[in-house]
């Protein structure tokens, strides 16, 4: 054998080596022709195959166990592997034939890389005889298919047909590859809208968050899948799916942000590592590596915002140390895009939702004011004119005062229930109008004409200044009702400054003394004494101006910012 055909691999067209078979004569007799045919058919068949949903996933897979097969076939080998490239430059094997592992065998060089390199037919002989030969789609290099022999050199009758057979094969294997791509884009698409639809006509962030992750979960074939929505108090896992056979013990960080989660974060941008344990700028690592192997390695990762805030996290991790393809890594941004709008289109929701809670509580608040405590204060004023003009030792007169007695604590009860519905307290405008209402059931209690005059905005008032207010204005009304048998009166009230005035005045009895009469020195004026200590207390003053027959006039001024507001 000359060193030539044996650096090669391949023989001149004659029988150079003993122990052929006679298969491997009749191979070269004229047999061949015909097994390239039948062998080419089969590709061809298999290539215009129509495919079922549910073949779309193994197609290339079976295509490459036909090509194997059938060139062992073809070449009386004692096997075959097939390498398609994957990821880059990055061989994979596809398939193997005979179905299983073949021993490795000793040889010179990678024959296999080689060729793939160097875009050319490679042949190696050492224990066994190799051939490598590259596939080619236009200009690029698509796969690399390798044939191996225990004993014989390669003729150029085997090359030629080895080459014819590899020529169609790239063609099958091209073919079978779109159709699989295809059939996963459509699927992908079909799944991005579905989830596109979801979000827009739901806003219960924990439904959409488990459709995405179950989503992304099928499309990327991943272990786990997680979302995260940034709260108050830091972040809420709002959803996660998990593949078969991936416990929730199995996760390194369990419910909280892990170490990709949070540099992806903290850097504001998407985090893809095909294995964190092994990635020398990850954190984390070595709390992954104390806790034992981590079951969670390649992981992608991406921040979720709205107006440029952060207010979520979308995570997929997988068990292998995988490299996440660019078109995977499309499908997981344009995923981590609902998401967001998911989130977003939850919280605005949750805030209308609370805003109509608001205003429906603040609805029954004011409802309560105009009518129940309106009521109840009626219901007041009425028995202080029968207490008024009933004597004490009349039978009904303690009977009067339970029942007066019983009306102010309904009162009292109603003001905490209203400050239950309206922690803010009431609208501005309805304190107004609940001092226009007050005045004018006193009008309709005693008939007569109660001018009411409101000068400046209530919204200056302080809750406790606003209580003040109300509470004197009561007092001094019901004072009129019990003692000043008046035909007229008015009410005067001012916001103005820093500072809050109320007059009101009766062209009734007015007071016996004349003049100025000081709060409470004489019986049946606790009211008036009530009144003083109340605007006092706040730091406000209080007079009362009244002469024989000529009615009472009761002033009183206080700031308008109380409780330090």
């Amino acid at each position: 054998m000359s060193a030539t055909s044996r650096s090669s691999g391949i023989a001149p067209d004659r029988n150079q080596m003993r122990g052929y078979t006679q298969t491997d004569t009749i191979r070269r007799n004229g047999a061949p022709q015909v097994a390239v045919e039948e062998e080419l058919a089969a590709l061809g068949e298999l290539m215009s195959r129509p495919l079922d949903e549910g073949d779309v996933a193994p197609h290339r897979q079976e295509v490459g166990q036909h090509i194997v097969d059938g060139l062992r076939r073809l070449l009386g080998a004692d096997g075959c592997r097939l390498y398609a490239v994957e990821v880059a430059s990055d061989l994979q094997r596809l398939a193997t034939s005979p179905i299983g592992e073949i021993p490795e065998l000793p040889t010179d060089d990678d024959a296999v890389g080689r060729a793939f390199r160097e875009r050319r037919i490679v042949s190696a002989p050492d224990g066994a005889m190799v051939l490598a030969l590259p596939l080619f789609c236009g200009d690029r290099t698509t796969g690399v298919l390798e044939v191996r022999r225990r004993y014989g050199l390669w003729t150029r009758e085997d090359v030629r047909l080895a080459r014819i057979f590899a020529d169609q094969a790239a063609i099958v294997l091209e073919t079978a590859r779109l159709v699989t791509e295809s059939r996963q884009r459509r699927r992908t698409a079909e799944a991005l809208a579905l989830m596109a639809h979801a979000t827009s006509r739901s806003f219960d962030v924990t439904t959409l968050g488990r459709e995405i992750v179950d989503t992304l979960l099928l499309l990327l074939g991943c272990a786990r899948a997680t979302l995260f929505e940034l709260t108050d108090d830091g972040f809420r896992l709002v959803a996660v799916a998990r593949a078969s056979g991936f416990e929730a013990a199995d996760d390194l960080t369990g419910p909280g942000l892990g170490p990709v989660e949070a540099r992806a974060l903290n850097d504001r941008r998407l985090l893809a590592t095909s294995d964190f344990l092994a990635d020398p700028g990850m954190p984390g690592r070595e709390h992954g590596r104390e806790a034992g192997e981590a079951p969670i390695r390649a992981m992608l990762a991406i921040p979720l915002f709205h107006d440029d805030a952060p207010i979520g996290i979308l995570s997929v991790g997988d068990i292998s140390r995988r490299v996440f393809q660019q078109e995977q890594i499309e499908v997981f941004r344009a995923a981590a895009d609902h998401a967001a709008v998911a989130l977003e289109h939850a919280r605005l929701h949750a805030q209308v939702a609370e805003a109509v809670r608001v205003r429906e509580r603040v609805r029954i608040a004011n409802e309560l004011h105009d009518t129940l405590s309106q009521l109840a204060f009626s219901v007041g004023l009425k028995l202080d004119w029968c207490l008024h003009r009933t004597g004490s030792t009349s039978p009904l007169y303690p009977k009067l005062e339970d029942i007066r007695r019983d009306t102010g604590l309904m009162m009292a009860q109603i003001r905490q229930l209203i400050g239950h519905l309206s922690p803010e307290g009431l609208v501005e405008t309805t304190f107004a109008n609940r001092l226009e209402r007050l005045v004018r059931d006193f009008g309709e209690l005693t008939g007569m004409a109660v001018p009411f005059t409101l000068r400046g905005d209530p919204a200056g008032l302080s809750p406790t200044a606003r209580d003040v207010l109300q509470k004197t204005l009561q007092e001094a009304l019901v004072n009129i009702a019990k003692h000043a048998h008046a035909g007229r009166a008015a009410v005067d009230v001012g916001i103005e400054g820093d500072e809050a005035t109320i007059e009101v005045t009766d062209d009734g009895v007015g007071l016996s003394a004349g003049g100025t009469e000081a709060i409470g020195a004489q019986p049946g004026h606790f009211g008036l004494r009530q009144m003083r200590e109340r605007i006092e207390g706040v730091g406000g003053r209080l007079e009362v101006v009244g002469r024989p027959g000529a009615g009472v006039t009761v002033r009183g001024a206080f700031p308008l910012r109380l409780d330090g507001q």
